[in-house]
């Protein structure tokens, strides 16, 4: 059992790195829909081959395991949408609290509705990871939400959230279904389908919302070629970093899924992540403060 616990501390570091990825690359592309549905498209573009080879070439279809993936790739398309909105208006380390909050919770809920133990310990575990968020939003006090930027929080919350639980539930389900590998190539095969789908659509329809943003580009390709030849490198960089942290640690979190309960190996990742994330905020000038430390403390707890 040992080595599973490793490999979940192991995607905890990857999922981490993750939110540095995402956001160089909502900081050059911005927030809007469309940018993120490219992001969304450019991610899987890369981890369909990367989970190919990975399954040493072999092509694997269950209609169950089907219909999980599609699941999985219409709540991943509408968490990256949400995740891009939500760095634009918050710290790093805000975006990861509410991002694993719901990566955690409801697993975990998940988890004791369908026959794990409530431990005390497990309780305990909960109630840390829940006063290091008391303190972590303290930091933000001094700014307005409003109703987009709370919406936005709550969407992040529960689609980061549903992707553990649907990772969950293929693992552990009793029908015909395609190895761990297997299962995220479908997952990015299909996620890359729909994301190329609408992305198109924005491009066919040319839309008074696309254009706006679009042209925009276009626009200052004219003015400053070189300067937008190198944000589009970044971009790229920063979805095939995604690319392989995410994919990596998707792969330690299915495979472990069998091995560790949902309670525990989520609660270890939210956690982990807590203070992973705070450190690498201070790569984009986010400050660690006294509260920051007290919510750090109850994360490692």
């Amino acid at each position: 059992m040992f080595e599973y616990y490793v490999m979940v501390i192991f995607a905890t570091v990857l999922y981490s790195v993750q939110f540095v990825f995402t956001k160089c690359y909502q900081k050059e592309k911005g927030a809007s829909f469309f940018y993120s549905t490219i992001f969304s498209a450019l991610t899987c573009l890369f981890a369909v081959p990367f989970f190919l080879i990975l399954n040493k070439g072999k092509l694997e279809f269950t209609w169950f395991s089907f219909w999980i993936a599609c699941l999985f790739a219409i709540d991943c398309i509408l968490c990256a949408v949400f995740s891009a909105k939500t760095l634009a208006k918050a710290n790093l380390s805000v975006y990861s609290l509410f991002l694993m909050m719901g990566g955690m919770l409801l697993p975990f809920f998940y988890g004791l509705a369908t026959g794990d133990q409530l431990t005390p310990l497990k309780g305990v575990a909960v109630a840390c990871v829940l006063l290091a968020m008391v303190f972590t939003l303290k930091k933000e006090e001094e700014k307005k939400m409003d109703f987009g930027t709370v919406a936005c929080f709550v969407l992040i919350f529960v689609t980061n959230g549903l992707t553990g639980v649907l990772t969950y539930v293929h693992q552990h389900s009793v029908l015909e279904t395609v190895s761990s590998s297997g299962f995220l190539f479908l997952c990015n095969l299909v996620q890359f389908i729909l994301s190329g789908l609408i992305v198109g659509g924005f491009i066919c329809m040319g839309s008074e919302k696309k254009s706006t943003v679009f042209k925009a580009k276009q626009t200052q390709s004219e003015m400053r070629d070189s300067a937008v030849k190198k944000s589009w490198l970044i971009a790229i960089f920063s979805s095939v970093g995604y690319t392989l942290v995410h994919s990596i640690a998707m792969l330690c979190t299915t495979v472990t899924a069998k091995y560790v309960e949902a309670g525990v190996q989520f609660t270890i990742i939210t956690g982990g992540c807590m203070v992973m994330s705070a450190l690498l905020g201070l790569l984009f000038g986010e400050k660690v403060t006294k509260k920051t430390l007290v919510s750090l403390l109850f994360a490692v707890m």
